[in-house]
């Protein structure tokens, strides 16, 4: 039987352009289209941008970091497909959970930081559970390698971002869910990156 993950423990929620240079989040999804996930978040009253479908997979940049889990869980269930909030604190730190059938199936965090320290193990990751929600079984290698990774400068796993944009290559996800946040596309930071398309993103 598969152990629960841990939950992630929160901090301050990004409301201003300054923080989401330091600190981002989004949802990435498998499976469904936007229209699917922008009915549902209409529905639920969630507001958000959503990008268009790219090789199956629609990134969401929801305003309220601190209710993601809850937003992927229900995706999750509602859809019955993967969902991978992705997470970066103090510019550094990258966290991830994974939800599979509105379950929290791995969850990861690159690094200590006391902000986050909730008084349990710094959870590592599962690289077969992630390469398996989305179909990538000979991603497991370099999945474990890039997760386990030291953040350095010289590697450039000392900024985040560098981290998450691997972990989008290796997964075959979309990479302009890197580095994006609904904070920064509120003051015009668009995201960047192969397949974003701003005249098709929704905000709902």
């Amino acid at each position: 039987m598969r152990r629960p993950c841990p939950e992630i423990r929160h901090c301050a929620v990004t409301t201003t352009y300054n923080e989401s240079m330091n600190s981002y989040a989004n949802l990435t999804l498998s499976g469904p289209t936007q229209e699917d996930f922008v009915a549902r978040l209409k529905a639920l009253g969630t507001m958000a941008y959503v990008s268009s479908t790219v090789k199956g997979n629609t990134v969401i940049f929801h305003e309220d970091l601190a209710s993601q889990e809850a937003l992927a869980a229900d995706l999750s269930e509602h859809f019955s497909c993967p969902v991978l909030v992705v997470m970066t604190y103090a510019q550094h730190v990258l966290l991830y959970v994974l939800f599979e059938n509105g379950q929290r199936t791995d969850t990861y965090v690159s690094e200590f930081h006391e902000d986050l320290d909730d008084g349990s193990p710094v959870p590592p990751g599962n690289p077969e559970r992630l390469a398996d929600a989305f179909n990538k079984p000979t991603a497991v290698r370099r999945l474990a390698t890039l997760l386990a990774k030291p953040a350095t400068e010289g590697n450039g796993y000392a900024y985040a971002a560098n981290r998450h944009g691997d972990l989008c290559t290796a997964l075959g996800l979309p990479t302009f869910a890197v580095n994006a946040g609904f904070a920064a596309i509120e003051f015009g930071d668009l995201p960047a990156g192969q397949g974003f398309d701003p005249s098709a993103m929704v905000r709902t």
